[in-house]
């Protein structure tokens, strides 16, 4: 069953709260310069990076040195106007505050419209997977999607472009305007969320990308403070879990996995939560359901992230668990299985792969909201999990839920500080089998399970990976990519 975003959520959460992108108010530098005034210091307004791990920012006085650190890749954006900087080992120079981009990530997407400057985007990959409601209403009129059976076609509207925000391995021909960006692959959430100081540089737009992460990690500062004060004697075990059925690109070899990424590990305890874990590895592949229903046993709360979406009984099923009405496992009796699909495009790409990334306050209070559905006084509705156990309905986001298609996009997370966080009761059904004064993880000794393989990566799961293109053809090659992490 599907709602209109209008119904379950208000038209609130696709609210925008500043003036429409045409404004350069929180725009510095917006005009080209001439040889003459060349020299002046351009960039009065700076972000500096305090979180993210894979991309750093230099500011030089008429032009800025931009690294992503993951890739090792180099771009220098100069002031439109000023002198092309005598520079090498640099993959792409680019003049700046770019006219036009384009981008093939529904995260960079994201960015683009947590900036507020969409109306310089001409066109955007994986179109039918776009979520955000105003970006869907871009895209009836006015950005073009990638022609992606085409390559030619696609080529020439990447030429098109000031800049094409890409992501590693992609096939783009047209280098001299590439940038490779990779939030989804930041080990915490805050460090995907600074992200938009990176996409920031390229407009100009230090001043609003401040301003916006200013924001996001206060607010999710103070939900960690409070999730801490009120949830640190029952605190839930949640496991991120997903499942991939037998199919010629596996086999026809089914696994279960068990992800314990590091944001996923730092979401969990500032949520007031424990993370169930493993000594060391960032993802368990089992090779059996009753080894992987073992390492569930002391788990409080699922959170499904398989590919393919399917019903309770379903996932019942998948799991090994053949009758739950005689089950002793905590997530099954207390019915807290959940899965981040509850906001979706008409086409059913996943918000999950956009917002949450640029939001990370927001998340965070999703995920309290999982291990704590009473935090607040009147209950709280996740913005991205729905209650599978529970059969609560996805929401279907459409172009005729934008209100202002240029506005820079509002944060969703509500004000902390405006919060009054209700305390735990060991006696709630919510706390069923919840272990009392336990506030470390729950640790899990895969040395006696029936494992596939262990991941150590840094890189990031393919759970959280923002590239809805890849939905519709690599559903296996997706769940794999969550071992890495």
């Amino acid at each position: 069953m599907k709602l209109d975003i209008l119904a379950v959520l208000g038209v609130s959460l696709f609210s925008h709260a500043l003036a429409a992108s045409s404004s350069t108010a929180g725009l510095q530098s917006t005009e080209c310069v001439s040889s003459s005034d060349s020299s002046d210091n351009l960039f009065s307004v700076k972000s500096e990076v305090k979180y993210s791990k894979l991309f750093s920012i230099e500011y030089h006085d008429t032009y800025k040195i931009v690294n992503n650190l993951s890739t090792n890749n180099t771009y220098a954006l100069y002031q439109c106007g000023s002198t092309k900087p005598d520079i090498k080992n640099i993959d792409a120079f680019i003049p700046i505050p770019v006219s036009s981009a384009a981008a093939w990530s529904t995260s960079a997407a994201m960015f683009i419209e947590a900036l507020g400057v969409q109306d310089r985007v001409k066109n955007l990959g994986t179109a039918p997977s776009i979520v955000s409601a105003c970006l869907q209403e871009l895209l009836e009129d006015v950005i073009k999607p990638f022609d992606e059976g085409n390559s030619t076609s696609t080529d020439e509207q990447e030429q098109s472009n000031a800049v094409v925000f890409s992501m590693p391995g992609g096939e783009d021909t047209n280098t001299t305007n590439t940038v490779v960006s990779t939030e989804y692959l930041e080990p915490s959430a805050l460090g995907r969320s600074e992200w938009i100081k990176f996409f920031a540089v390229f407009f100009n737009a230090e001043e609003r990308a401040n301003t916006a992460f200013e924001s996001i990690e206060s607010n999710y500062d103070c939900f960690t403070k409070k999730a801490g004060e009120e949830y640190d004697d029952l605190r839930p075990v949640v496991a991120w879990t997903s499942y991939a059925g037998p199919t010629e690109y596996n086999n026809n070899t089914a696994y279960w996995q068990i992800s314990f990424a590091d944001y996923k590990y730092d979401l969990v305890r500032d949520a007031g939560a424990r993370m169930l874990n493993t000594t060391g590895a960032q993802a368990t592949m089992f090779s059996t359901a009753a080894a992987f229903l073992d390492a569930l046993e002391e788990v409080d709360i699922v959170i499904d992230e398989s590919f393919v979406s399917y019903s309770y009984d379903e996932l019942l099923k998948n799991y090994g668990v053949k009758d739950p009405s005689k089950s002793t496992y905590s997530w099954v009796t207390a019915s807290r299985v959940f899965r981040p699909d509850r906001l979706q495009s008409t086409a059913g790409g996943l918000d999950w792969f956009e917002a949450p990334v640029a939001f990370a306050d927001a998340l965070l209070q999703d995920v309290i909201g999982v291990a704590h559905p009473k935090f607040v006084k009147d209950g709280y509705q996740p913005i991205w999990f729905r209650n599978l156990a529970d059969n609560e309905p996805v929401v279907v986001v459409s172009a005729s839920n934008c209100t202002d298609m240029y506005a820079q996009r509002k944060d969703p997370a509500e004000s902390c500080s405006s919060l009054t966080f209700q305390e735990a009761n060991p006696d709630d059904e919510d706390y069923e089998g919840v272990d009392e004064n336990q506030t470390d993880d729950l640790i899990y000794d895969i040395s006696k399970s029936e494992i596939i393989n262990e991941s150590d990566s840094d890189s990031s799961d393919g759970a959280f990976l923002s590239v809805n293109a890849l939905q519709a053809a690599v559903a296996v090659a997706f769940v794999a990519l969550c071992a890495a992490m």
